[in-house]
């Protein structure tokens, strides 16, 4: 019922509105404050087909192309073809000029992305000159880029987690200079741990996330500085009266060159120690923190990002090239205590992601777009360690493991807003 419906919609607004630029559903008030309308409304749609053919990987089961969810143990390389239309969107905006305060803009989005077609909030956020409240794109990463390409998530190692937050943003004398101050809801991402000699376990979260930005703009494009600080709380042995903490920051730094809707260059590189959660491919992998073998909680060493170029061959024909890369790494875990009384001792971990994706997209009618694209990534752990077993005493074995596995996958669809 729901894609006939999305089906139908597509069909009317198609026909009506194709070479239209304004939201096909918009209210102006006829008052005005300072030569603007005092309200103006619109709601809408951006639709989306997202068609994909899984070539070999095993991620048969994902609507992305995230290659942090390949299993590289696995031997699944079953083909398979996926067609769904539930990233579309609905959304509406609202904005009202206050005589005293300015513009107070809404937003409120939804997909259908909740699982088997139900809706789920995506933003919803109350934004003024100065300050912004709500749930949005988070300000550790850049909510002014995102490369041209049909994959939901975008790149597997962008900084694009949704949190509800409070921010500051203002611009120094020197207006092309501006800053931004957030606090933001915690996104914790790491296990529990009752095999390991100091047992770790999850609990409540008490200190919202810190970021720091700084952007300098101009007619070429832009640049931006960001920073994290994050405290990650957790309990040993069950000891809920002794609440620890250890601590995790980042850098990030982005940018584009050019403007969208033209040949454009975009970037991002973050680093910085648990800060895993805000990485789009990798939230709930639990790389946000791990037991050391000195019986702390360490915040795992993380390094990544992608660039994109997107070349218009015409006014309506464009492609892009992306490239991205993740390294998480783990050194020194505490020892793991298995159930037959032999355990692994001095174990050093690491996991590498890479990536490259192209595309090509044809915009035949504004707000409409037709495309195919092709993505490939890669993704390499590495183990080592000393592995007891036996009577006491244990006789050690060293084992070095290092495994690989890749994913191809071609993307296809349609992208119209109305």
């Amino acid at each position: 019922m729901l894609k006939k419906t999305l089906f139908v919609l597509l069909l009317v607004s198609f026909f009506s509105g194709a070479s239209a630029q304004e939201r096909l559903l918009k209210f102006v008030s006829k008052d005005s404050v300072s030569n603007s309308p005092k309200i103006v409304a619109w709601m809408g749609a951006n639709m989306k087909m997202n068609g994909y053919y899984n070539i070999k990987g095993g991620l048969q089961e994902y609507d992305t192309f995230n290659i942090g969810l390949i299993d590289v143990y696995g031997t699944d390389n079953r083909q398979n073809l996926g067609i769904d239309l539930y990233q579309t969107q609905v959304r509406f905006d609202a904005a009202y000029i206050h005589p005293e305060i300015g513009k107070i803009q809404g937003h409120i989005s939804w997909d259908f992305w909740g699982g088997n077609g139900q809706m789920r909030l995506r933003k919803a956020y109350i934004k003024t000159d100065h300050w912004q409240v709500g749930q949005d794109w988070e300000n550790f990463g850049d909510q002014n880029i995102w490369p041209n390409v049909l994959d939901f998530d975008g790149p597997p190692s962008g900084i694009w987690a949704r949190l509800p937050f409070v921010k500051y943003f203002n611009t120094f004398s020197e207006e092309k200079w501006a800053y931004e101050i957030a606090l933001q809801a915690t996104a914790i991402n790491y296990a529990e741990f009752p095999n390991v000699l100091v047992p770790i376990e999850r609990t409540y979260q008490t200190i919202p996330d810190g970021v720091l930005a700084i952007k300098r703009q101009g007619s070429w494009g832009h640049i931006r500085l960001s920073t994290i600080y994050r405290a990650i709380n957790y309990i040993e042995h069950g000891n809920i009266e002794d609440v620890k903490k250890t601590f995790g920051y980042g850098a990030s730094i982005s940018g584009m060159i050019g403007n969208f809707g033209g040949n454009n260059f975009q970037f991002q590189t973050a680093a910085g120690k648990g800060i895993s959660a805000y990485i789009v491919s990798f939230g709930g992998s639990n790389y946000d923190a791990y037991p050391h073998s000195n019986s702390n909680f360490e915040t795992t060493p993380s390094f990544g990002g992608w660039a994109s170029y997107e070349y218009y061959v015409t006014k309506k024909l464009h492609f892009n090239l992306v490239y991205g890369y993740t390294k998480f790494e783990m050194n020194d875990i505490a020892p793991i205590e298995l159930n037959d009384g032999s355990s692994i001792r001095e174990v050093h971990a690491s996991s590498f992601h890479s990536y490259i994706l192209t595309n090509f997209l044809w915009d035949p009618y504004p707000n409409f777009s037709i495309g195919v694209e092709f993505n490939y990534g890669l993704k390499n752990v590495k183990t080592k360690g000393t592995f007891y077993e036996g009577d006491e005493p244990l006789k050690p074995t060293d084992f070095d493991e290092d495994q690989s596995r890749d994913a191809s996958r071609i993307s296809f669809g349609f992208m119209y807003n109305f």
